[in-house]
């Protein structure tokens, strides 16, 4: 198949999604073509096969990669809808996939528009800010369910987020759950620490257990819970903190170290393109969003072996099992959260378990076990679209 792929250019889930779902495409051979207003972040690789296309190459350095841009202005957008169009009629795509809705449904509905039957097969992927900001903007929410509906299919990533968009945005029916996966050849957990107490995670023993939180450090991932709840579990244990990510809260999240007096125990290793073999040197994620639509960053520390502290919200339950694969906690139950940890770092037998089976549970989420969804979907909107 011929395909294209529309996403942000950001440090977030959708981008990620979005481009390894098309390298994976490229991989079993279709071809692919990428769409976003810059070089994705971290996540583009040259040799992968797949087509990149930009819009705003001149501006790779004009937003913060942590920073989600959906504000495009009408120039922006028609470039990058004149792109879109210039490779549908050149190379005759057979699909339109969008990952985020805002700006790409729009998009996406005008392609329908001006080719009528002429369009690829268009489907769109909604995440998280999706539906809760977007979706619930008094404004913005009619017109992105009316771009929704020139779509051939819809779809998202966990049954919470499919139940919650089909509520907030009106929709005749839940979109089509394809949940997010990871790639487990570069995934994966390093050689265990030894149960006598050591804490060495391949890269050799160390004194103490490393807790790690992965996030573009915005607001609703609550990363001031997380430094407020490392304060805490520092009072009880001696444990560190590893941030990757940077964001527009990080200011503040130092500050809380350094009024603490903990700022010895945090390093900060701001955005990286390597994620992988950071998360497989950590003993547990630390997460505090206030929504997640999937969190794709429980899974990838999963399929590390990292068991996962996250808030009991969105699709968060239906990726990890509380009590066997990590732990699920209230949004704003510090206490709790505090506990599960403490509990956790201090028993070398449960945590190597939890190690284990998170693991193991990751592995149903394989991209060899769902990347064929996707196909799948395709192959089936691409025979009903040929029999009109």
């Amino acid at each position: 198949m011929r395909i294209g792929i529309l996403c942000h250019s950001s440090f977030g889930g959708s981008a990620r999604v979005a481009t390894r779902l098309a390298e994976e495409l490229a991989e079993r051979g279709h071809k692919v073509h990428l769409f976003a207003r810059t070089t994705p972040f971290g996540e583009w690789d040259p040799a992968s096969g797949v087509i990149l296309h930009t819009t705003m190459p001149d501006r790779e350095e004009d937003l913060h990669p942590a920073s989600l841009y959906t504000n495009w202005p009408a120039e922006e957008l028609e470039k990058f809808l004149s792109c879109v169009l210039d490779v549908i009629a050149r190379e005759g795509l057979d699909v339109l996939h969008f990952h985020y809705a805002v700006p790409f449904a729009f998009i996406a509905a005008e392609v329908r528009q001006r080719l009528g039957q002429g369009s690829p097969v268009l489907v769109g992927t909604l995440h998280g800010t999706d539906v809760v900001v977007h979706g619930n903007d008094p404004v913005q929410g009619p017109q992105l369910a009316q771009a929704l509906r020139y779509l051939d299919a819809l779809t998202t990533v966990s049954v919470a987020h499919a139940r919650l968009s089909a509520e907030v945005l009106g929709l005749s029916a839940w979109p089509k759950v394809i949940p997010n996966f990871v790639n487990l050849s570069r995934f994966h957990p390093l050689p265990p620490p030894s149960l006598g107490g050591g804490w060495g995670v391949g890269e050799g023993l160390r004194s103490r257990p490393r807790i790690v939180h992965v996030s573009n450090f915005r607001s609703v991932k609550g990363p001031h819970d997380v430094a407020r709840m490392f304060v805490a579990i520092r009072e009880q244990i001696k444990a560190e903190l590893w941030l990757i990510g940077d964001g527009e809260e990080m200011e503040a999240v130092k500050s809380i170290f350094q009024q603490s007096g903990v700022e010895n125990d945090v390093r900060y290793w701001g955005l990286q393109r390597d994620v992988a073999s950071l998360l497989a040197q950590t003993d547990l994620l630390l997460m505090a969003s206030s929504y997640e639509s999937f969190c794709l960053v429980a899974l990838e520390a999963m399929a590390c072996g990292v068991p996962a502290l996250a808030t009991r919200v969105g699709g968060l339950p239906e990726v990890v099992v509380h009590g066997e694969t990590g732990f699920l906690y209230p949004v704003g139950d510090h206490d709790s959260a505090v506990n599960f940890a403490v509990s956790l770092l201090s028993d070398p037998a449960r945590r190597q378990a939890m190690r284990e089976a998170a693991a193991r549970h990751a592995r149903r989420f394989g991209s060899e076990r769902i990347v064929p969804a996707y196909e799948e979907l395709y192959q089936r909107l691409l025979h009903r679209h040929s029999d009109y």
